[in-house]
């Protein structure tokens, strides 16, 4: 999601509503917590949990963990809360998975709690409470992310990712792009880049990354992450509040199940069944493992000092101008044969393995027809955005189709 959210868009703040009662308990623990008593008695909470086997804990091994990781100290803070109470009510503690959920809101202490079964209930129990933090930090993640490794060592892991968020693009240059200075998350001013955030994952981490963000569908960030992770989740536009917070109930549970593409199309047809400038959605599932195949295939095939139009491809972005292009149309349109195309359009249905969008996005909100969504985009580069042109060339997919 990003600050551009509230660009020519209707309220949605009063739907979906809040939980207070879900807000005052967290409240209570993170602000609380820090007072001298309340420090020792959460001391004391935090030893027991992490070393109780009480419950059937065991803190070595699981079928599977989910880390939820939520940025919330910025405009989405009161969202954050809906989104654990939604994922809180609808996990069903089966089969020794484990979910836990990372979250700093911006009038809270940031924590990690895990959401554990108790005679029959689902209940928040705090593993880790922090000090004041930056959740946009490249350290943070990189903690969190190793103390959830510490936890359950021999464990397959899922991340699901919420904030703010811009794709690959340079902290600032959404609404901006001509600035020198979103990428994929935000605390207060501060925006994680999209190379931060792929070097804080481990080579081989997780099974799937799962974007409640927006432009992170595009190839840039997949081939940033493409070691980091066997899939990714994403949107090719933006994702609009309340996001998946109404249908996680329904949907959390297929990631447990391995159903990754169960979970991104139950997404796309809650969003789908919707009416008016609602009814909008760009999913896909990309396959790490095929990205080099493409990356070869456009460095020896596609004319990447051809000039087009690209008033002529589609554009997934909702400003004057536009950073976020399909993948498969523009390429395409610098390649020189049919036959290549045919060839080229087969590698990324194995790299795209599910993809569903609607038929337009906000139409009459500055918005867009979808007439083409190959699943990825693409950065075209433009004169005018000269930094943007200059930090693209940084980036590990402009260095695989460059190679000499």
């Amino acid at each position: 999601m990003n600050s551009s959210e509230k660009f020519l868009i209707p309220s949605v703040s009063a739907e979906g509503g809040r939980d207070e009662n879900l807000k005052r308990n967290l409240k209570m623990i993170l602000m609380d917590g820090f007072n001298k008593i309340g420090l020792l008695l959460m001391l004391l909470c935090i030893l027991l949990f992490s070393c109780s086997k009480d419950g059937g804990e065991d803190l070595s091994m699981a079928q599977h963990v989910l880390l939820v990781y939520i940025g919330g100290d910025n405009s989405l803070s009161d969202e954050t809360y809906q989104k654990i109470e939604s994922i809180r009510s609808g996990w069903k503690a089966e089969n020794d998975n484990k979910l836990l959920i990372y979250s700093d809101a911006s009038d809270a202490k940031p924590l990690l709690m895990a959401i554990v079964n108790q005679n029959g209930k689902n209940v928040l129990k705090t593993v880790n409470l922090y000090m004041e933090e930056d959740s946009a930090y490249k350290e943070t993640l990189a903690r969190v992310i190793g103390e959830v490794k510490n936890l359950y060592p021999y464990s397959p892991y899922g991340l699901l990712v919420f904030s703010h968020a811009s794709g690959w693009l340079p902290p600032g240059t959404l609404t901006n792009p001509q600035a020198a200075n979103k990428s994929v998350l935000m605390d207060g001013i501060s925006e994680m880049d999209m190379t931060d955030f792929a070097n804080a994952i481990p080579d081989g981490t997780f099974d799937y990354i799962v974007f409640e963000a927006c432009f992170m569908a595009g190839i840039e960030v997949a081939y940033e992450l493409k070691d980091k992770t066997d899939y990714i989740l994403a949107s090719s536009a933006e994702i609009l509040s309340p996001g998946f917070t109404e249908v996680y109930p329904q949907i959390i549970n297929k990631l447990f199940d391995g159903d990754l593409k169960g979970f991104a199309q139950t997404s796309f047809e809650y969003f789908n069944t919707k009416t008016g400038w609602r009814r909008l959605a760009t999913f896909s599932i990309i396959k790490t493992s095929a990205l080099d195949d493409l990356s070869d295939f456009v460095s020896q095939n596609c004319d990447l000092n051809k000039e087009i139009n690209i008033g002529d491809i589609q554009y997934f972005d909702r400003y004057g101008y536009h950073l976020f292009f399909d993948f498969e149309q523009y390429y395409a349109s610098l390649i020189g044969s049919d036959t290549q195309r045919e060839e080229f359009r087969t590698l990324i249905d194995k790299c795209v393995v599910w993809k569903a969008a609607t038929p337009d996005f906000m139409i009459n909100y500055n918005g867009f027809t979808i007439e083409k969504h190959s699943g990825l985009t693409v950065y075209i580069e433009q004169e005018q955005f000269s930094f943007l042109n200059a930090a693209y060339k940084r980036l590990a997919w402009y260095g695989a189709i460059h190679v000499k």
